[in-house]
């Protein structure tokens, strides 16, 4: 009889384990995620900030300390970070930190559709707005981390 508790307890103890591992794993899995996720958005942000930069240099007339044209092609080439952390916020269901990402997007949109046809108050606005960054995004994303 007591061979048989010993082994009916061991094999519930053991199953416990086995959950608290497994949530443990995926606690440890989103949290790698969130983090990649932050540097995804750093990494589209100075390939952003670099382009808003140039971009305010070119239309003010001063000399820039890249290539505008390199900048410019970057954008369109190297975009791939902004979309993995897209779908990693997606994937973890992060609605408060997407929508910040969203606005932060919305205000490069127009840096990088209008270009060097945007008057030089609004480039040097843009460009500072870009430069601060997605502060809301940083903000939204600290609150997710910090619960895991």
């Amino acid at each position: 009889m007591g061979t048989l508790i010993g082994g009916v307890s061991t094999y519930f103890i053991t199953r416990i384990n086995h959950r608290h591992d497994a949530s443990k794993e995926l606690a440890k899995r989103r949290f790698e995620l969130m983090i990649q996720t932050a540097n995804d958005v750093t990494e589209f942000e100075n390939l952003v900030g670099r382009y808003a930069t140039e971009l305010s240099n070119k239309i003010q007339g001063l000399a820039g300390a890249l290539d505008f044209e390199e900048a410019r092609k970057n954008i369109y080439t190297k975009n791939q970070p902004l979309r993995r952390a897209r779908m990693s916020l997606k994937v973890l269901g992060l609605k408060e930190a997407e929508a910040n990402l969203e606005k932060y997007v919305e205000v490069t949109r127009e840096v990088i559709r209008y270009g060097p046809n945007l008057s030089k108050e609004r480039a040097s606005e843009l460009a500072k707005q870009i430069v601060i960054g997605p502060i809301e995004f940083y903000e939204s994303l600290a609150k997710e981390i910090s619960l895991t």
